[in-house]
């Protein structure tokens, strides 16, 4: 029997290579700015609040994947950066994940290849 990821795991798996790329494509920045950026580049597919944001930048601060920066400003607000590991990090789990997509769309094409309607001959 094949061993499988529950879904929430591997949803926080998927979030976590979101605020990697995000960073490393937008520059550093603080978790609410960054909730507010996935919340629009995914139109609401992905709930992201600070909440749910600054855990992920905690595992991947712990993990060597982001640094923070000190504190400023009057709410404290702290700015994280993707490190040289977290952009190795990125690259592997893009890597893992494509032969999943590329193997979604051949089903996707064949599905549509096989449900494509026929024209009736004139």
């Amino acid at each position: 029997m094949i061993e499988r990821e529950p879904l929430e795991r591997h949803a926080l798996k998927v979030y976590s290579l979101f605020v990697l790329y995000f960073l490393l494509t937008e520059g550093p920045m603080s978790g609410y700015e960054l909730a507010q950026l996935i919340k629009e580049r995914s139109r609401g597919h992905f709930r992201a609040t600070a909440g749910n944001v600054y855990p992920r930048l905690h595992e991947l601060k712990e993990a060597g994947d982001v640094s923070a920066g000190e504190p400023t400003g009057g709410r404290e607000k702290i700015v994280y950066e993707i490190t040289e590991q977290g952009k190795q990090t990125l690259r592997e789990g893009a890597l893992k994940r494509r032969q999943h997509i590329e193997n979604l769309l051949k089903m996707i094409d064949h599905v549509l290849t096989i449900t494509a309607p026929t024209k009736p001959f004139s």
